[in-house]
């Protein structure tokens, strides 16, 4: 199956817990969270799209891909870009935000091994691991 581009379907699906996992690229993920944060003020964008994601994977049978780290930086990073933007639709936020599609672009945010935790999988961590623990040296 081809990738999909029909975000606005997508959105209503995710929300709706039908989506399919075939066809939704890390692309289309960029372009359902745009499609919802344009709909909803952002908490409820995100809180709807986060539960969205969480019932894909576990539908899919693989829950421990649903990391909350990841959703919300993507998250947070899309509602930053598109209050500092103007952007007409969908594809013209994905095409003026090219650098979110990379690989690795998170890894400007946070250590490789935070992303990967078990805890940031678990939760959304805003800091490296410890670095806000009351144990960590001052």
């Amino acid at each position: 199956m081809s990738e999909r581009t029909d975000y606005a379907v997508m959105a209503a699906e995710l929300a709706a817990g039908t989506l399919q996992p075939q066809g939704f690229s890390h692309r289309a993920h960029l372009g359902v969270a745009y499609e919802i944060l344009s709909r909803h003020e952002v908490f409820e964008g995100m809180a709807i799209y986060a539960r969205g994601l969480r019932r894909l994977t576990e539908a899919a049978g693989v829950p421990e891909k649903f990391n909350a780290t990841v959703t919300l930086a993507f998250l947070s990073l899309t509602a930053e870009r598109m209050a500092a933007g103007d952007y007409p639709g969908t594809e013209a936020f994905l095409d003026g935000n090219a650098d979110l599609l990379q690989p690795g672009v998170l890894g400007r945010y946070f250590p490789a091994d935070t992303l990967a935790s078990d805890l940031a999988r678990r939760v959304p961590v805003l800091v490296p691991q410890n670095a806000g623990s009351r144990d960590a040296a001052p």
